[in-house]
């Protein structure tokens, strides 16, 4: 094989690793999705003013996470506040799948959040929004 064919098999070769490397991440990119509740979309939050669930899905596994924001705790003589979150996961689905699952069983929405609530998940599935 004369050089000039081997510097240009090479290129072929470079830019080919190259176009599936950009590929790889565009892909890794595209498959990251979180959805959250709107502040801005003039709906009230089923879970308060101080509490709220986010779900994130990256690389095929979704992450639903329960924070409930710092309040207050104790008399006038110990200031102390308590926080908490609590985070679910479920591997192998993706968000839409998280979604219809935890509207189908409610065992889980009651995990994550620490309490059984009548209603279940359905409020705070109806405002979600997703990017």
């Amino acid at each position: 094989m004369s050089m000039k064919l081997r510097i240009k098999v090479l290129s072929l070769a470079a830019v080919s690793v190259a176009s599936l490397l950009l590929l790889s991440q565009a892909t890794t990119a595209a498959s990251s999705r979180t959805c959250a509740y709107d502040v801005n979309s003039g709906v009230p939050n089923p879970l308060g003013m101080r509490a709220y669930i986010t779900l994130t899905e990256e690389q095929g596994d979704t992450q639903v996470l329960f924070e409930q924001f710092p309040s207050p705790i104790g008399g006038d003589q110990v200031r102390a506040t308590i926080a908490s979150n609590r985070v679910l996961v479920f591997y192998g689905m993706k968000i839409d799948q998280v979604r219809t699952l935890m509207l189908q069983d409610p065992a889980y929405y009651t995990e994550l959040v620490g309490y059984e609530d009548p209603e279940g998940f359905a409020p705070v599935n109806a405002v979600l929004a997703c990017e």
